[in-house]
């Protein structure tokens, strides 16, 4: 089947013009129960950069990505995420850059107001927190989250 015509090489691959067949991961995106309410909080906490991020992270890393193997996206690790921004609040002016480790764990990074480094890396049973200015460096069960910000991460 040619496309175009006269003095045009471009012709379709036969494959593509004569199957239907689904696509082996699919991409679509159901919603479920407090979806809404998770993209509101994600987009209202890192912008709209980091929604971006945090749904293009959601729908291409579910398998196995990169060279070296690297894990899934850890859906206790998006919990964690969502709870720790229900309870952080940044200063003014302060958008948190999200990113994916090669564990599939989420990972927030942002400056205080005196401009050093605080990161935050979730985990599925546990969160990492790293505050340059105190040289806080520690881990806890994701089950002291509440308790860890508001020791250590309370804006003043």
């Amino acid at each position: 089947m040619t496309f175009c015509t006269l003095d045009s090489p471009y012709q379709s691959a036969s494959w593509l013009t004569s199957t239907t067949d689904d696509a082996t991961r699919p991409r679509q995106w159901m919603a479920t129960m407090g979806e809404a309410a998770k993209e509101r909080l994600v987009a209202r906490k890192l912008g709209a950069n980091g929604f971006k991020r945090w749904r293009y992270f959601r729908q291409h890393f579910s398998g196995r990505w990169g060279d070296e193997g690297q894990l899934p996206v850890s859906p206790r690790s998006q919990e964690s995420l969502i709870k720790a921004l229900g309870i952080l609040e940044f200063a003014p002016g302060t958008t948190p850059s999200l990113f994916l480790t090669d564990d599939g764990h989420f990972e927030l990074a942002w400056r205080d107001a005196d401009g050093g480094s605080i990161q935050m890396e979730f985990g599925p049973s546990a969160f990492d927190v790293f505050v340059e200015s105190t040289e806080i460096e520690e881990s806890h069960p994701n089950g002291a989250l509440d308790e860890v910000i508001a020791k250590h991460l309370a804006t003043k």
